[in-house]
Order: structure tokens, then sequence, then C-alpha cells
């Protein structure tokens, strides 16, 4: 659990390393409160327009509007994570011994789903990291 806390407590630094356990935990926790947040947007949507529909709202403002807050709430979680997202993979390019430039190519399409998984894998070359040799 600490390894999902961590990069929260640390979302703006962009020094020091991460472990693969905690790039690992952050990420897929990550991804399920994303999947989450998807999920209660899908059956509030559906909610509100079974809602819209019996009051026969129709058209109006209000319900578009509501509808259009409900689509929303995925994207404000991930923006949401997004900081913590790049500070902690930024400091696992570090652990790595690899440069920052390396970030930009986890926003490729394909390329960088194969950078994160790499970034998950592969050992340090330099050892733990002195934040998981002192919290272990």
């Amino acid at each position: 659990m600490d390894e999902w806390i961590r990069p929260w407590r640390r979302y703006a630094e962009t020094h020091g390393r991460a472990s693969r356990r905690e790039y690992l935990a952050f990420h897929a926790g990550a991804a399920l409160v994303l999947a989450v947040a998807v999920v209660v947007a899908h059956l509030a949507e559906d909610a509100a327009a079974w809602l819209i529909a019996t009051l026969r709202l129709g058209e109006s403002n209000a319900a578009a509007l509501l509808l259009f807050a409900l689509m929303l709430l995925p994207l404000l979680v991930a923006l949401l994570l997004l900081i913590p997202s790049l500070a902690v993979s930024l400091r696992r390019l570090r652990d790595l011994g690899r440069s920052p430039r390396w970030l930009v190519l986890l926003a490729l399409p394909f390329g960088g789903i194969a950078l994160a998984l790499a970034l998950a894998l592969l050992p340090s070359p330099r050892g733990a990291a002195p934040t998981a040799t002192a919290a272990a």
C-alpha cells in the first residue's frame, strides 16, 4: 500500500528514484481508479438518461449539462493522475539511468505502452533505490 501512497506524497518531486514495485503499484492503482471512474460515469449517465426520460425533460439545458458533467468524470480523474504519473515515471527513468527525454516516448500510442512495460520490468542497474532499502 505504501508504494501506491508514496508517489502521491512525492507527486511533484522529479529528483530521486522509483523502484519497480513503486512504479507498478502506482500505475496499477491508477488504472484501477480510472476504470472505476469510467464505470461510475457510465452508470450515472444511464441513470441520468433514465431520469430525464422519466421526467420528460427532453432536450433541456439542465439535462444536457448533467450528462456532459458525468461524461467529464473520467477526464477529471485522468488529469488528477497525470502529474503523479509523470513524476513517478521520471523517477523510474532516473532509476534505470535513462534520460528524462525518454518521457516523451510514453506519449506514443504503441511505443508508449511498450516503454511503460519495459520501465516496469527492467531491473535497476544501480541496485535498489535508497528509499526502498530504508523503508524495508
